[in-house]
């Protein structure tokens, strides 16, 4: 038997928290969702716990510890294939995107206005980064 894919969503802002967990329990009610609020809770994670989860979902804008500076410091330990990083961050800056494929993103996404584009694209990154 195949276990149920594992997605940790990193995010400050708890209405996006929410909005992510009911897309993605609608697109598949059998995913493992664990959230955590910032990129210092994401790397503290990282560090003491062996388990990787399928993909994580990460902010840019964030306090304590960016999304970026997140993503720095968890690429100088994993490799792109060893942990997928998704951006989903509300920035429109070309140059976030820039920077976040440098870092080591394995993908770069707007955050969608729309609940019904949000489900599509939780679909699209579970077909696309679920092993």
């Amino acid at each position: 038997m195949v276990a149920p894919p594992t997605v940790w969503l990193v995010d400050d802002d708890d209405d996006d928290l929410m909005l992510l967990e009911s897309a993605f329990k609608r697109v598949d009610a059998s995913v493992q969702l664990e959230t955590m609020h910032d990129g210092e809770d994401l790397v503290a994670r990282l560090q003491s716990d062996p388990e990787r989860p399928s993909f994580v979902v990460l902010d840019l804008n964030m306090d304590r510890l960016s999304g970026m500076h997140a993503l720095q410091e968890i690429r100088q330990k994993f490799p792109q294939r060893e942990l997928k990083v998704i951006v989903l961050t509300t920035s429109f800056n070309p140059d976030d995107r820039f920077r976040s494929e440098v870092m080591g993103a394995n993908d770069f996404f707007v955050k969608p206005t729309e609940f019904s584009e949000l489900i599509e694209l939780v679909r699209g990154m579970l077909q696309q980064w679920v092993s």
